[in-house]
């Protein structure tokens, strides 16, 4: 099958636009404080962060590659099932969940600091209307987040990395909590709990669709390309998390109370800069947020106009952040309490189907079943133990015989076992198969 090969250009504005889907206020906020409490054990905590912040989304979105599209990792569940999963999680990540989170959060770090919360109405509304524009014409997605977005988000980037590097705010800290003794577990864990393997899964329908779009029609192709995206996000991603865990380490001379990565960034540019460095971590934040709220929107819309044969892609689009932006101003606090175990509870069942996508043809749909059903209730488990509602007996038991619970990941021992289970009895089946069409 001939296909168009993508220029030089093309490819970069292409890995431009994934890593600026990652790219979230989150992901921004969550490297100052590891640094900051892992002082001089950064570097062993960070190599944790980035092995599950990082690996574990690229590595998502390999798997995306190999099956040849999001929708193909479900396509061993019964399709209700299936289209139940896909809806879950395009409103969690969409307008229930990130999208008013990115709004708020944008307006905090821009506006906030100078008026308060008197301007969050209309912030959200043109915050809104900016997003959908840009959403409404997912075939220019590469060209407005790949050639215009995000080369200036990377400039602003740039800025406050060469200034952390070239003029510390202060020495590297001594680590505190469990960044003395632990370094690389707690950061495993942080890694983790960011979540970007769930909005891996939803970004590959992007991904696809602009690949699609320049021309790219042989699957193989296709796949190439996609393997190419998520080794620029993940390169891309490295360098902006440790610059920003570096500004947590040396920030010794800006504070000791700090509480969260946002304040450690405004102190930060405060320091360097002044009001201006404000503005200049307004203006990161912003174009941080949008470039994530466009890219769930898009994703979400997508499949939604391709399930439903009653949905259009642009309404969806209005819906998702007309939602979106009501949620941000009169209810995200109780949302809020409400989806986060839902996003804590769904990452499993996302790994879960990553991991069964290579061998899913070895399965049966029942063990297929069985596996997802396991990652949801382990995921459940944790999403408890998480938000410290785990009754004090259940929550001994747990740590006593589940593994890997302490970490907010005791789903994983009892889905591989299953997941390998359903794999020896499969190569059983088939063996006795083979001896009966032998003896026959």
């Amino acid at each position: 099958m001939l296909t168009t090969r993508l220029s030089a250009r093309n490819i970069a504005a292409l890995g431009f636009m994934t890593f600026a889907m990652y790219l979230g206020a989150g992901n921004l906020i969550f490297p100052p404080f590891l640094g900051f409490q892992a002082g001089e054990h950064f570097l062993g905590g960070m190599a944790g962060f980035l092995l599950t912040g990082v690996g574990l989304p690229a590595l998502a979105l390999v798997m995306v590659a190999i099956v040849n599209g999001s929708d193909n990792l479900t396509a061993a569940l019964p399709r209700p099932l299936a289209t139940c999963f896909w809806v879950m999680v395009f409103v969690v990540i969409g307008p229930a969940f990130v999208v008013p989170r990115a709004i708020t959060v944008a307006y905090q770090f821009s506006f906030a600091p100078f008026i308060g919360d008197a301007a969050l109405i209309p912030f959200s509304i043109a915050f809104c209307i900016a997003t959908i524009m840009f959403a409404l014409f997912p075939g220019k997605l590469v060209d407005t987040l790949g050639k215009w977005l995000t080369p200036m988000l990377v400039v602003i980037l740039s800025i406050l990395a060469a200034t952390a590097f070239m003029s510390p705010a202060g020495e590297v800290m001594s680590a505190t909590g469990p960044y003395v003794n632990s370094a690389f577990a707690e950061g495993l864990t942080q890694g983790y709990m960011t979540m970007d393997a769930l909005g891996s899964i939803g970004f590959g329908w992007i991904i696809f669709r602009a690949i699609r779009s320049m021309g790219v029609e042989c699957p193989k192709a296709t796949a190439k390309y996609t393997l190419m995206a998520a080794m620029m996000y993940a390169v891309a991603m490295v360098v902006v998390y440790m610059s920003l865990a570096y500004i947590g380490s040396t920030s010794s001379n800006l504070g000791s109370e700090f509480t969260n990565g946002g304040e450690i960034l405004t102190a930060f540019t405060f320091h360097h800069f002044g009001a201006f460095g404000s503005v200049l971590l307004g203006t990161v934040m912003v174009l941080a947020c949008m470039t994530t709220a466009i890219g769930v929107t898009t994703a979400g819309s997508e499949f939604y106009s391709r399930t439903f044969t009653k949905v259009t892609y642009g309404k969806s689009v209005w819906v998702a952040m007309v939602l979106a932006g009501l949620i941000a101003n009169i209810g995200l606090e109780q949302l809020l309490a409400i989806t986060l175990p839902v996003v804590v509870a769904l990452h499993p069942i996302a790994i879960a189907l990553l991991l069964i996508a290579p061998v899913r043809k070895k399965l049966a749909p029942a063990m297929v079943l069985v596996a997802a059903a396991t990652a949801l209730i382990f995921g459940c488990v944790d999403a408890i133990h998480i938000l410290g509602r785990m009754p004090e007996g259940w929550d001994q038991l747990f740590q006593q015989y589940l593994p890997l619970y302490s970490y907010f990941a005791g789903w994983i021992v009892p889905t591989i076992v299953v997941i390998g289970t359903g794999l020896v009895v499969s190569m059983m089946g088939g063996l006795r198969t083979e001896v009966a069409v032998a003896q026959g």
